[in-house]
């Protein structure tokens, strides 16, 4: 059986106190609904829509999955989250949505790690 793909849109309104994340549906319309997977491999893909462009993903808030069913993809441009889930195991997995601005994003210089054999 051929793993499904399943893809919502995220619009992201940070006029809020707290941040609103409403997500759609592939019909367009808003859902809190609970994606249940029961097909190995299952794709989630989550975009940003035009209204919420000017900010990116960034790996998401992963809780309950003590055995790493979820695989995380993010766009080269930010825009959008591929998860694919093994559903190895039998249990309730909180996935939260992380966005940051895309101008607002600062990487530090390479604090280089040096692996040497032991004794040298």
């Amino acid at each position: 059986m051929t793993a499904p793909t399943i893809n919502f849109t995220v619009s992201v309104d940070t006029t809020t106190n707290p941040v609103t994340y409403t997500i759609y549906d592939s019909q367009g319309n808003p859902t809190t609904d609970a994606v249940v997977v029961t097909i190995a491999n299952t794709i989630i893909t989550y975009t940003l829509r035009p209204d919420s462009s000017d900010l990116q993903f960034i790996s998401p808030v992963i809780a309950g999955d003590p055995g790493h069913d979820l695989s995380v993809n993010i766009s080269k441009d930010g825009q959008a989250l591929t998860i694919i889930d093994s559903n190895a195991d039998e249990e309730d997995i909180s996935l939260k949505l992380v966005t940051v601005p895309k101008d607002k994003v600062y990487i530090s210089p390479d604090p280089q790690v040096k692996n040497r054999p032991a004794g040298n």
